[in-house]
């Protein structure tokens, strides 16, 4: 939906939503002479944050809801906002480091493990937490990413230099 000039909206209902927005999103980059490079990396930041809110915001707290995403360009930059109704998660702040799985994480001082003495004995490994990937991605690829949230949703604004 066109709001004014430089301005979109879109209103995403559910994850199979991103597709037609992806497509529209594309088309709105281009037309603002976007460097193909830039637009791969909007996408990819948009996709990655869509696809989070439906699922770890709605989906694994058994809610429904939307996501809104306003993309304006403002001469300089793109400025992309994105709301949704899920519970309050500081991407900025809170996200995990990313990890791949795999990896030996390093012990804290003082835990490192006790020896196995008795293979016999061998405690069951952990589940490791892998995760973290997308919302370093989002950070990386774009110049500022700022969050606000409440007990009402999250909004996470993006800005990428055109240049």
């Amino acid at each position: 939906m066109r709001k004014k000039d430089d301005t979109f909206k879109w209103e995403l209902s559910e994850l199979s939503d991103l597709a037609s927005f992806s497509d529209d999103f594309r088309s709105y980059c281009e037309e603002k002479k976007l460097d193909e490079g830039k637009i791969f990396e909007l996408e990819l930041s948009m996709e990655e944050l869509i696809v989070n809110s439906f699922t770890h915001g709605y989906q694994e707290g058994g809610k429904e809801g939307t996501v809104i995403v306003e993309v304006e360009d403002t001469g300089p930059d793109v400025r992309i906002s994105l709301r949704d109704q899920a519970p309050p998660f500081d991407l900025v702040r809170d996200a995990p480091a990313p990890r791949l799985g795999g990896e030996d994480p390093k012990p804290e001082p003082g835990q490192e493990p006790e020896p196995v003495l008795d293979p016999e004995s061998e405690p069951e490994p952990k589940q490791e937490k892998v995760g973290g990937l997308g919302i370093h991605l989002v950070k990386s690829l774009n110049d500022r990413v700022e969050y606000y949230g409440s007990q009402d949703g999250n909004i996470v604004i993006i800005i990428k230099s055109k240049e």
